[in-house]
């Protein structure tokens, strides 16, 4: 059977039922055929013991702890965003495709829950033993149905602190234009050098008044991006 187009599960034959399981790692399937209390493995010239059945389990149990503490690990490095707010760039370029992995890893871990709880269901001398792997088979379930959650929760963290910063740079231009408007009005209007006005007496009175202007606007700015400096 081809790796690529094998899916773990459990199902029903006319002489025999069988479950097909996948190892990622090894891209390996492994299909155990049941009839007559018996197991076999690939095909019915194969006997083959529990514990053998048992080990294929264990193995792809492992396989997914390896992959939860990757993804963990990941996401505790992505999660830091919140304290310091950086690297939000790093995150974007990832977000997506770690959104699939997860989401995959979500499917394949499914699939095989679902595969061992109706082995266990329907081969009753297989209860036992299938306990403890179904147990695990649910707790990766849960797990990665909570970190398809928190990459959802940094991307979301991540739009919200970027429109911040928008509404913020919004904010400025308007005082920005509300600082020159009055400049312009008074220039256009009336020129800042008509007799009895304020700064008519000096000769670049527009231009003393435009550099006052601008040193605000300098000043704004320096305030302004000390107290978003952490917001890339």
């Amino acid at each position: 059977m081809s790796y690529k187009s094998a899916l773990c599960g459990y199902f029903y034959g006319e002489e025999f039922d069988y479950i097909t399981l996948i190892s990622s790692s090894q891209k390996q399937v492994f299909k155990f055929l049941f009839k007559d209390g018996k197991i076999y493995k690939e095909d019915l010239e194969h006997e083959c013991d529990k514990s053998t059945f048992e080990a294929a389990i264990k193995g792809i149990c492992n396989e997914y702890t390896n992959k939860i503490l990757e993804h963990q690990d990941e996401l505790n490095e992505y999660e830091k965003i919140y304290a310091s707010q950086k690297n939000f760039e790093k995150f974007i370029k990832r977000h997506h495709f770690l959104k699939y992995e997860i989401r995959k890893f979500q499917n394949s871990i499914s699939h095989f829950y679902e595969a061992l709880a109706i082995c266990q269901s329907e081969q009753q001398g297989l209860k036992k033993e299938l306990k403890n792997s179904i147990h695990e088979a649910s707790v990766f379930k849960t797990i990665a149905n909570e970190y398809a959650y928190r990459v959802e929760d940094i991307y979301t963290f991540i739009q919200s602190a970027k429109n911040d910063k928008i509404n913020k740079n919004i904010y400025l231009l308007t005082l920005i234009s509300a600082l020159f408007l009055p400049l312009n009005f008074i220039t256009g209007f009336f020129g800042m050098n008509t007799n009895g006005m304020f700064l008519s007496s000096f000769k670049d009175g527009t231009l003393i008044v435009f550099a006052f202007v601008a040193m605000l606007c300098v000043l704004f700015f320096i305030f302004y991006y000390r107290s978003n400096k952490d917001i890339s």
